[in-house]
């Protein structure tokens, strides 16, 4: 079986391959073998940081350069998969123009300069065309944006002030002419119907001074897309109120109120737009109408007071102010002063007893004549509450409660002006 094996005309055959195969390339690997082969390389710079201090760069960075190497076939084999290194330096570099420089190579690891010949040929030699212009690195190029879409119904969309951007203002780099083309950068938010405040990351467009978009500037920027802040707001129609508490002989029927204005509209987020809402109304002022003077009473008044609303809602209508205006429409009402002696105190601490010092009080009384005449200075009655003081010989000054016995009547019908303006002095003393 094995005398068949080797006797086999195809066996010899196959070794007769390979041993050809092994003569061929250890003959080619020979130095009088070698042969010659053109390679396209980029050309790296090196001293780009030194002229940019000198206010310079490299207009044509992607520089490549043609070389021809002779080598054996299995060093071309080790350099077309790993290409030597060319590099050429700049740094001596000081004027925007186009310049000459040489350069330098590096073969890879395993490879020396014994194996490798560099054929130079025509006038270029090892040098390469660099075209250098002048650089600029501008900071607080101006962002703005534009919304490119609706906002739901009910709902507000912002307008160009109201866009906020991380970072605020870009830095633009490159060469100058370029660089100063650049008015400002925009950014643009679209989108249908929305009901939410936008934020995220966007994409911008560069815009010179003509508005005009600039396409393939080639020019750096230090970010590559811009955190933009859209709001879109809630909106709704809010009623302006004015409250009346009930005194001094009127009430909220004997009076018209009128306003300059009857609602506003605010917007703000969902939240606070809906927590409004359901408040009902805004509430401009409370006019106590015991405090009414007898001019307001007599020929109406009018004040302005401002709007007050929440920090995190807007007033859109552009009203800052309403005119409020007051008028008593229930006739005959009269203001009488009376002066009284009944006063007394109440809640004396224990071991004490009050001194009334103040012997006489003028108090005006509000109300019709028919009632007004019905009252006398025995029926009205001042008293001093004490439950708050602390005990002491000192005189005290305190601001009394004012009563009425007015057979017939309310406070509505007749009452104090003015309740809290007066003051009683008491003086307290050990008991026993």
């Amino acid at each position: 079986m094995g005398k068949k094996i080797l006797d086999s005309k195809i066996l010899y055959v196959v070794l007769s391959i390979l041993i050809s195969l092994s003569l061929w390339l250890w003959v080619t690997s020979r130095d009088e073998n070698k042969e010659t082969q053109t390679f396209t390389l980029p050309v790296t710079f090196d001293g780009v940081d030194i002229l940019e201090d000198r206010g310079l760069m490299i207009v044509n960075e992607n520089v490549t350069t043609t070389v021809r190497l002779r080598a054996t076939p299995t060093i071309l084999a080790t350099l077309r998969s790993d290409p030597p290194k060319l590099t050429a330096n700049v740094s001596n570099i000081s004027t925007a123009d186009a310049h000459r420089v040489v350069y330098a190579y590096r073969l890879p690891s395993g490879v020396s300069d014994d194996d490798v010949e560099f054929i130079i040929s025509g006038p270029g030699g090892t040098a390469v065309n660099v075209e250098v212009a002048r650089f600029l690195r501008r900071e607080g190029v101006e962002i703005r944006g534009e919304f490119q879409g609706t906002a739901a119904e009910g709902y507000l969309a912002g307008d160009r002030d109201d866009f906020l951007f991380n970072p605020a203002t870009l830095t633009i780099s490159g060469q100058a002419e370029l660089v100063n083309q650049v008015a400002y950068a925009k950014v643009v938010i679209s989108g249908q119907n929305l009901t939410e405040t936008v934020s995220d990351y966007f994409q911008f467009q560069l815009y010179g001074a003509n508005d005009n978009p600039l396409e393939d500037l080639n020019v750096t920027c230090d970010v590559d897309t811009i955190y933009a802040t859209y709001p879109i707001r809630a909106m709704a129609e809010i009623p302006l109120e004015v409250k009346i508490v009930d005194g001094g002989g009127l009430s909220s029927k004997d009076v018209r109120v009128e306003t300059s204005a009857e609602s506003i509209m605010v917007a703000g987020t969902r939240e606070a737009v809906d927590g409004m809402v359901s408040l009902g109304a805004i509430t401009l002022t409370t006019i106590d109408l015991a405090t009414l003077d007898d001019e307001v009473v007599k020929n109406g008044g009018e004040f302005t007071v401002p709007i007050p609303l929440d920090d995190q809602l807007e007033n859109i209508s552009g009203i800052a102010e309403v005119t409020v205006t007051i008028k008593v429409t229930k006739r005959g009402v009269e203001t009488r002063e009376f002066t009284i002696s009944r006063l007394s105190a109440i809640n004396v601490p224990e071991g004490w007893e009050p001194d009334i010092i103040t012997q006489e009080l003028r108090v005006k009384i509000r109300g019709t004549a028919a009632l007004l005449d019905e009252l006398d200075a025995e029926n009205i009655m001042a008293v001093a509450d004490l439950k708050d003081e602390t005990p002491g010989a000192g005189p005290y000054t305190l601001t009394p409660s004012i009563y009425l016995n007015s057979a017939g009547s309310t406070v509505t019908d007749v009452g104090v002006v003015s309740p809290g303006s007066y003051s009683v002095v008491v003086s307290l003393r050990r008991s026993g």
